[in-house]
């Protein structure tokens, strides 16, 4: 009996170490800074999801920070807020950056964030950035989910809806047995009101012209990755997470703000400019230094001038 009950303390003092070291594993194994690239319908909302579960992160999203600051009738800045959105009118980035830096600031963000939408401007993008240095903190991934025009309008317009149920089919990836019926009650499945051609390329082709840039910003900064989202949801997660994994262990860096010096003349523009450093992910083995040259002054004089 003895000895049983000695094999039963073991066995309760093994598991007691494998929880222990369960917990530091979690704790270690959780945490990151995140913003999720993609156009409308790529799949942003599902990994966002699984992302915050994996990481025990929370998600920032600036439309719900200016909906609930317009609900706070005591605060001066949530009554600014308010009179610029009644009417019509773009709240200012210092403003929205002052509601991300409270945000980020809370409890249920202590492990991280996630960002799905924002920045969508390299000025954004630096703001969030000189936020984050003066925070001591940094961003350690930016995924995009890259996916055709024309399959993600094939993904969208073939979107079908039982709107009691909520209920959703695709004509062509999940359709109904019966063509635009719903398969318990046999009720008219719809389309979304902004399920269009025309909506859907116009969003399109604001995504873009706001996104190219962005991209550029931060793949300059060696911490974009992008994914392929036409694959399947538990794939796209899985790589996601590979992603975000590897870039939160590699040591971050900032490309060097350039000295430029401009002399302009009837029909020349020179420019001394010093080259962009530690720029790991631009292969420049067999570039010359003319070209490197020309092309580092040509990005810093674009940025200075606020084109991209």
């Amino acid at each position: 009996m003895p000895s049983s009950s000695m094999n039963k303390n073991e066995t309760n003092e093994q598991k007691q170490s494998l929880l222990k070291n369960d917990d530091k594993q979690n704790k270690t194994d959780t945490g990151a800074n995140i913003i999720l690239i993609g156009a409308p319908g790529s799949g942003k909302g599902t990994q966002s999801t699984r992302l915050v579960e994996r990481y025990q992160i929370c998600q920032i999203s600036t439309g719900d920070l200016l909906r609930q600051a317009t609900q706070d009738k005591t605060s001066l800045e949530g009554e600014k807020i308010r009179r610029v959105m009644e009417t019509g009118g773009l709240v200012d980035d210092e403003t929205v950056m002052s509601l991300i830096d409270k945000s980020i600031n809370k409890p249920e963000c202590r492990n991280g964030f996630l960002f799905d939408g924002f920045p969508r401007t390299i000025y954004q993008g630096e703001q969030l950035e000189q936020l984050l240095e003066s925070r001591q903190k940094r961003l350690d991934a930016v995924l995009e989910y890259a996916i055709e025009d024309d399959h993600l309008k094939r993904r969208i317009l073939g979107r079908l809806i039982h709107k009691s149920s909520g209920r959703t089919y695709h004509e062509e990836f999940n359709p109904p047995k019966q063509p635009m019926k719903d398969d318990i009650t046999g009720e008219k499945l719809e389309r979304r009101s902004d399920d269009t051609n025309e909506t859907l390329s116009a969003r399109l082709t604001t995504y873009h012209k706001q996104t190219k840039p962005l991209i550029d910003f931060y793949r300059q900064r060696n911490i974009h990755r992008s994914i392929d989202a036409t694959q399947s949801v538990n794939d796209v997660s899985k790589q996601s997470i590979e992603i975000v994994d590897y870039l939160r262990k590699q040591t971050t860096y900032k490309p060097s703000t350039s000295a430029i010096r401009q002399t302009e003349t009837d029909d020349t523009l020179t420019i001394k400019s010093k080259s962009i450093i530690n720029q790991r992910d631009v292969d420049t083995s067999h570039l010359s230094n003319n070209f490197l040259f020309i092309y580092n002054a040509v990005i810093s004089v674009l940025r200075d001038r606020g084109i991209i």
